[in-house]
């Protein structure tokens, strides 16, 4: 087997894996494996946005039969996702990138910490969506993603979870959905000007495929609470890790 195919899949599945379980941490896992490829900034992150989209996708359909993925949010965070993102590349080439990585891993490890703590809380599975504070999530969203070439889920999940009366596993199906349609719109915008290795994006679609579908049927077991509890420590790691990343060489 040819060793990018097998770095391929063996990438794919574990972004898959992690989009299965909470819903988020593809683009931020995808991103720096595929930098070890030694494949240009601009491809790496186009390659990663396919990837992404298409493994969010196969995660999010079998979700969606079985009742899990809420449309009205899904539709409130790509629309606004979009604008966002367009902001953001904007005011990238004004607000120092130290920043922005520092406001944004606070950001992260607030969230962490108030989904830790609500994890033991019981969600009654009643009340409304509420409308303004998913679109300017979406916003926010869209905006750091311009910004800094990051993920939503990790925003996403415990945005729904806050605002709407969705239970972590329909959290995270909804947020598959969001990421399926915001992620495979940045694809296509690269895809008009790139022509990535079809062998590298065989590879990431076949291992995402598999990795989603187990973390799915990992996601059904475990239960929301535990289930909540792994986001937040994921959400931990994707801190400390972006910060390492981004801040290394840039402080």
């Amino acid at each position: 087997m040819s060793p990018l195919l097998l770095s391929a899949l063996s990438i794919g599945t574990l972004l898959g894996l992690l989009l299965g379980l909470t819903g988020a941490g593809g683009s931020l896992v995808a991103l720096p494996l595929l930098l070890s490829l030694h494949l240009p900034m601009h491809d790496a992150i186009g390659v990663s946005l396919g990837a992404v989209a298409l493994t969010a996708l196969v995660g999010a359909i079998p979700r969606a039969r079985r009742g899990q993925v809420s449309w009205r949010p899904v539709l409130l965070l790509s629309l606004c996702g979009l604008p966002g993102n367009a902001l953001g590349q904007w005011l990238s080439r004004y607000v120092a990138e130290s920043v922005l990585i520092v406001a944004f891993c606070l950001l992260v490890l607030w969230s962490a910490w108030r989904m830790w703590r609500s994890a033991s809380l019981p969600r009654s599975g009643q009340g409304a969506v509420r409308s303004l504070p998913l679109l300017g999530i979406g916003l926010g969203v869209g905006l750091l993603s311009g910004l800094l070439g990051v993920g939503g889920g990790f925003l996403v999940v415990p945005g729904l979870l806050w605002f709407t009366p969705l239970s972590m596993l329909a959290a995270t199906a909804t947020s598959m959905a969001v990421i399926a349609l915001v992620s495979g719109g940045g694809f296509l915008l690269y895809l008009s000007g790139a022509s990535p290795s079809p062998l590298l994006l065989f590879g990431l679609a076949g291992g995402g495929a598999l990795g989603v579908l187990v973390g799915n049927r990992l996601a059904q077991r475990l239960g929301g609470q535990r289930l909540q509890r792994l986001f937040a420590l994921l959400l931990v790691l994707v801190s400390l890790s972006l910060a390492a990343q981004k801040l290394s060489g840039g402080l």
